[in-house]
């Protein structure tokens, strides 16, 4: 089996075994996007193993994260032993030998992530992989969504967005994360400056805005390598302000759900970004100037 790649990721050859005497069945999709690549795998009960020994010169190293949708993952790498529950992601380094078990049939998604990006080294990634990640915490709440509609959004948003997720968890977990330098600015401070920083921050938002843990002024600005304050600085002169450009995004998104599906306002919320369903109606109806249930009723959802 091939995972897919790019030349920013690393080739895999992988082999595997099936645990079950079942009809066996394996239902793969690929796609890349940006520097990233992805699979969705269906199948049976099975172990798989990384045939590398190092990653070759000519390869950059790579991390993968992995999110289990349905059974269980056993990651083994380096002698020690991680296991995964459905609804746990994990985040482990891809260029060196490991080994997936997957005790029962499965469902999973992985994303492939050149460790450049991430500006992890490789003592990191594996420290990482200790551990699972909830989909209860922040960080993998927004890992989990990211990686479920990740073939869905902008290709560059969604793969910065990813990048985003994953070294915020390395700083959660006092992992050393380097910073890449920012652009060059020929003229800091000028009104041309300010207006591009506000038009990346709203082009950057357009991928986040509904992963709160990743759409706030410092996770927009740390994105953006600027402070907090030179952020909102950007928008002094524009007709919107950081939040009202986020609040705009998220209810833009609630309206559409509101209108073209049948899921229950607090869940429409949580998927346009406002986790607290409490908020979320708060919110709306100052815009709107009725709930999110009355709006649903009256443009026919």
């Amino acid at each position: 089996m091939l995972l897919p790649s790019n030349e920013a990721c690393v080739l895999v050859q992988m082999t595997a075994r099936t645990l079950r005497d079942v009809p066996a069945h394996r239902r793969m999709s690929r796609h890349t996007f940006d520097d990233l690549a992805m699979s969705r795998i269906d199948s049976v009960a099975q172990t798989v193993a990384a045939e590398l020994d190092e990653v070759p010169a000519r390869q950059r190293e790579s991390a993968q994260v992995q999110l289990v949708h349905a059974g269980r993952l056993i990651l083994r790498q380096r002698g020690r032993e991680t296991t995964v529950a459905a609804g746990e992601l994990v985040v482990y380094d891809v260029s060196r030998p490991f080994e997936f078990v997957y005790p029962v049939a499965f469902r999973t998604t992985i994303v492939q992530v050149p460790a450049a990006r991430l500006g992890l080294s490789g003592g990191t990634i594996h420290a990482l992989a200790s551990r699972p990640v909830s989909r209860t915490a922040p960080v993998g709440s927004a890992l989990e969504t990211l990686l479920q509609r990740a073939d869905e959004g902008p290709a560059g948003s969604v793969s910065q967005a990813i990048v985003d997720a994953i070294r915020m968890l390395a700083r959660e977990r006092g992992g050393r994360v380097v910073e890449p330098a920012p652009p060059p600015r020929t003229r800091a401070g000028t009104a041309a400056d300010r207006s591009a920083l506000a038009e990346a921050a709203r082009r950057h938002l357009d991928g986040v805005y509904t992963h709160p843990a990743l759409s706030s002024a410092a996770a927009v600005a740390a994105a953006l390598h600027v402070s907090v304050r030179t952020l909102h600085a950007a928008f002094e002169d524009e007709p919107e302000t950081l939040g009202a450009v986020t609040r705009r995004l998220r209810l833009a998104r609630a309206r559409l759900l509101l209108e073209t599906t049948t899921d229950q306002v607090r869940e429409v919320g949580a998927r346009a970004g406002y986790p607290d369903p409490t908020t979320f109606i708060r919110v709306f109806k100052a815009v709107e100037a009725m709930t999110p249930a009355q709006w649903r009723r009256r443009h026919g959802g």
